[in-house]
């Protein structure tokens, strides 16, 4: 064994066993099977733009090489290993198929797709079993046609055995192309060539013409390698040929088959086994070297090189497992060289210290916060910014604000001292933990603080001013993200020019986007708000002719402690984007029905309650909406559910669920912002409502576009026997007008303002009205 390979075996038993344990951690959920080894690059584009896919889809890829004939490649246990472990399997050529037919009786069931397989038995087995396969015959035939295409004779055909020769013949001789001409294959044994020259010199077949259908084997190519050197000019179906000095062909589209592959295996997930899929399907082709004319090279994309540059020389293999073992002999060294660093960076990180200023940063402050908050101990946080700082980053100074950086953390270590916590922030901020008694003294702290950062530092014998801006913000319960958010909103208020002072913070400083990140934070901690801050309202609904009560719709409001009043507007967005939506509108249906069945409800008043249509991915929702039903004594066809963000069509868990909920008697509506999803769900939906938004009435009732609009939905609504509810009245004369068009129901602040229900009946009750005076 020479030193160039005994160092790449050193270097690759290194980067494998290194790797190993990862690797083992999560598995795979495709596994593709291929010939070969990893060091053959038979097949590499395809593999490399499957495992890319199927990454990109955000899914995990293994690639298992069985073993080749040298001894290369996963032993047959490991390979099953993997195979066990993956729900989809992607199989490359008869090989790949072979250990799968071998080991079949292990596996059991699993998502198959194969590629490649050209023999008979083999497809006829695959075909008997519905299992997909990607055709790489059409190909074949196709390349080797626009190969010949107006030349005398065929091209030798060059295989690696008989084996293959009886595989491929049939396709081609069933090929109108190729009808009464005699194919000609010769074989790349292990000395072909003299044999084969003397075959060859009866001058029946061109010389320089060849089509190598063998896979590139390390053998194969150097035989074909000596070919070349002959004079033979080789063309190819395999792409893996053409860095060999192939001169092209018509080959398969590896990008294009990776997605023909996964729609395969995609089209057998969905499925789900009572269905049997296409047998075979051709493989998407394109053309290099593109010089020749023909019908074989239309409807492909062109690409590749010219022939110059195809017939290149290879460098020496020796030179290159030189150079490969002086690579992984560098990497050694590197990672050897680097080894101490990485340890004194990670002494750093467990004490979540910076780099530069040598200051704990964010994910340690946030920890001692919480703590903090946990055990109901009051503290304040400032937040500091520089001015000056900012500046330099926003003009590209990085080295000057580099430098400032260290020595703003040396003068704030000097004023805060021990008497609060200090950290590094991002955007070159810092902030302050301080655990003062009593708000004057932490007013006077803070002012020394700003005093003490207003002196200006010199730096490259230039004096540096840094004009600090400080806001403060009190613990009162929020998360630590809150905290900081709210300090930073106070430091915002500082006034650019004066004398600058330390800013408190004041809830109504805080803007809309400021506010929300803070709620989003407290949802994403799992933080649900208590019961004592949360309030059930009813948003009432009238007969329009009477302005009689006709039901209404329920609604949860959030008291926040900090942030105020928050309606549903506010914080159901965000309450969905942290997955807490289903546990919140679970509750409120709970007390809602609760709140029903202790009051005594007139006659032919309809309840609704809005739904996220995340929960019609349960399947035992409407088993859980009936429980509670029952539990409280209301009727299911009293109440009904508005759904919120449903795709159209819904998936087949969430079908069932509303088949189930009509059947109950419960009634459906959609919510949403425009005409849209409401006339979309009227027709493809069970629903027995149909909401209007406040937004297709806003022209009435000088829009005569609107009017038609209007009366085109009473229509259908009737047709379909759906009552239409107007959302978001606000106007008289556009109440009158929706009388006019026969419109019975609505809701909105023209009508009455949201209550609580035993506030609502009891008006109802007593006759008084909740119409406004005008």
């Amino acid at each position: 064994m020479t030193l160039g390979r005994l160092l790449f075996l050193l270097g690759l038993w290194c980067l494998l066993g290194w790797g190993a344990p990862a690797l083992a951690i999560d598995r795979p959920e495709t596994l593709i099977i291929a010939p070969g080894s990893p060091g053959q690059p038979q097949d590499a584009a395809l593999v490399r733009a499957l495992t890319e896919a199927i990454e990109a889809r955000g899914q995990r890829a293994e690639v298992a090489y069985l073993r080749h004939q040298q001894g290369q490649g996963l032993p047959g246990q490991q390979a099953l290993a993997l195979a066990i472990s993956a729900s989809r399997i992607v199989l490359l050529h008869e090989p790949a198929l072979r250990f799968y037919r071998q080991q079949a009786q292990a596996l059991g069931s699993r998502d198959l797709v194969a590629y490649g397989i050209f023999g008979r038995d083999q497809r006829d087995w695959l075909a008997a079993r519905g299992i997909a396969l990607i055709d790489l015959a059409p190909v074949l035939r196709r390349s080797l046609a626009w190969v010949m295409h107006r030349e005398a004779t065929l091209p030798v055909l060059w295989s690696v055995g008989e084996a293959q020769e009886s595989r491929l013949a049939p396709y081609l001789a069933e090929a109108a192309e190729f009808a009464g001409r005699r194919l000609r294959w010769e074989r790349l044994s292990r000395d072909p060539l003299p044999r084969s020259e003397r075959r060859l010199a009866s001058g029946e077949v061109r010389r320089d013409q060849g089509f190598l259908v063998a896979p590139p084997t390390p053998q194969a190519r150097r035989q074909a390698e000596a070919l070349r050197r002959l004079g033979w000019r080789l063309w190819c179906l395999d792409p893996a040929w053409l860095p060999e000095g192939c001169l092209g062909g018509i080959i398969a589209d590896e990008t294009a088959v990776a997605a023909q592959l996964l729609d395969a295996l995609d089209g057998v997930s969905s499925q789900d086994g009572d269905g049997v899929v296409a047998a075979a399907a051709a493989a998407a082709p394109r053309l290099h070297y593109a010089e020749r004319s023909g019908s074989g090279g239309q409807d492909v994309t062109l690409f590749g090189l010219d022939e110059a540059q195809a017939e290149r020389q290879r460098r020496g293999g020796w030179l290159v497992a030189v150079a490969v073992g002086a690579g992984v002999l560098a990497l050694l060294l590197l990672l050897l060289a680097g080894w101490a660093e990485v340890r004194r960076r990670q002494r750093r990180r467990l004490l979540q210290l910076d780099e530069r200023t040598r200051l704990p940063e964010w994910p340690a402050l946030e920890a001692r916060m919480s703590r903090y908050l946990q055990q109901a101990y009051p503290f304040q946080l400032c937040w500091i910014g520089f001015d000056r700082l900012a500046a330099l980053e926003a003009s590209g100074e990085a080295e000057p604000a580099s430098r400032l950086l260290p020595a703003m953390a040396q003068r704030l270590r000097k004023l805060v001292g021990s008497q609060a916590y200090l950290a590094r922030l991002d955007e070159g901020a810092f902030a302050v933990m301080g655990c003062f008694p009593d708000e004057p003294q932490a007013r006077l702290f803070m002012e020394r603080l700003q005093r003490g950062l207003e002196d200006s530092i010199e730096l490259g014998g230039e004096r540096q001013w840094l004009l600090p801006r400080l806001g403060v913000a009190v613990s009162e319960g929020d998360s630590p993200r809150a905290l900081l958010l709210a300090a930073r909103n106070a430091a915002d208020q500082v006034p650019d020019d004066g004398a600058r002072r330390p800013a408190w913070f004041r809830p109504g400083d805080v803007d809309r986007p400021s506010q929300q990140a803070a709620l989003l934070e407290e949802f994403r901690r799992g933080a649900v708000p208590p019961a004592e801050q949360l309030r059930v309202l009813v948003n009432p609904l009238y007969r329009l002719s009477s302005r009689q009560l006709a039901g209404g719709t329920f609604r949860l409001e959030w008291q926040h402690p900090r942030w105020g009043r928050m309606t549903p507007t506010t914080w159901r967005p965000l309450a969905r984007l942290s997955q807490q939506i289903l546990g919140l509108e679970r509750y409120l249906i709970s007390v809602g029905l609760r709140q029903l069945s202790q009051q005594a409800l007139p006659p032919g008043l309809s309840w609704c309650f809005p739904l996220a249509a995340e929960h019609l991915e349960s399947p035992m929702f409407s088993d859980w909406l009936e429980a509670r039903c029952e539990e409280q004594g209301v009727p299911p066809g009293r109440i009904e559910l508005c759904l919120d963000g449903l795709a159209l069509p819904p998936g087949e868990t969430a079908w069932r669920n509303l088949k189930r909920l009509r059947e109950l008697g419960v009634g459906l509506s959609v919510e949403g912002e425009a005409r849209g999803p409401e006339l979309q769900a009227l027709l493809r939906l069970p629903l027995s409502v149909l909401r209007l938004p406040g937004e297709m009435i806003r022209t009435l009732p000088g829009d005569q576009r609107a009017l038609l609009l209007l009366k085109g939905i009473r229509d259908t609504a009737v047709m379909l026997g759906v009552r239409i509810l107007v959302t978001e009245l606000d106007d008289e004369e556009r109440l009158s007008c929706l009388r006019g068009l026969g419109y019975q129901w609505g809701s909105g602040p023209l009508l009455g303002p949201p209550d609580s229900l035993a506030s609502l009946l009891q008006r109802q009750g007593a006759g008084v009205s909740d119409t406004p005076p005008r």
